[in-house]
């Protein structure tokens, strides 16, 4: 089974609880699954068995203290939730660190969560993970890299987000031929290179394939 949910923090005037998640849960293999609008932190210790989940991604407020609004559906309501914390740092990671723990619990021993967050809060958040599933059960950070939006004049530009993956023991499915792209292929674009790994591609007499670090 994996879990998939976002977490967000709802406007005073809105009528549902003051922390509000969305959260589904759908067997590994299948399309169809459950949906719950509420607290994640309730689903997760109300409607969900211990060590029962394979699987978890959470999509959690990033701290990046701003509102966010959204048009929402064909009516043009207008929906906004805000990631502004009273409190500061401390209190967003309180917060995280209650959930997260909810998930650890729910998490079978083989199982893995991937959490997705960004530069305003990645090395926080690290921390309270490492706590949580112990250091020795890092796996990776996961740098997820997007060309939008404008540039500084001060800085590099902060044009990625950070998945962390954390495992429950030192046990773990991973299928990287799943996922794998051929070096040799243009992720771009999906051009087939010339070149593999630097290696310059020639053919023998015979005409077989050989590769050199020739330029």
């Amino acid at each position: 089974m994996a879990l998939v949910f976002g977490m967000r923090k709802l406007n005073e005037t809105e009528v549902a609880p003051p922390k509000l998640a969305l959260l589904r849960i759908a067997s590994m293999g299948e399309t169809r699954g459950m949906l719950f609008c509420g607290d994640c932190l309730d689903v997760l210790e109300g409607k969900v068995e211990p060590e029962s989940v394979d699987l978890i991604y959470a999509d959690p407020p990033f701290f990046s203290n701003r509102k966010y609004e959204v048009v929402w559906k064909d009516e043009g309501e207008i929906r906004s939730f805000d990631d502004r914390w009273e409190g500061g740092i401390e209190v967003y990671i309180a917060w995280m660190t209650e959930r997260l723990r909810g998930c650890y619990r729910v998490l079978k021993p083989t199982g893995s969560l991937f959490l997705h967050c960004d530069w305003h809060a990645s090395h926080y958040l690290k921390v309270a993970l490492d706590s949580i599933f112990g250091r020795q059960n890092f796996r990776n950070e996961i740098v997820w890299r997007y060309k939008s939006g404008g540039r500084s004049e001060r800085f590099f530009p902060r044009k990625h987000d950070v998945i962390l993956w954390f495992t429950k023991s030192d046990e773990w499915t991973f299928r990287p031929k799943a996922i794998s792209v051929p070096r040799n292929v243009c992720q771009e674009c999906g051009t087939t290179l010339e070149k593999w790994n630097n290696l310059k591609k020639e053919w023998d007499a015979d005409g077989r394939v050989f590769r050199t670090v020739k330029s």
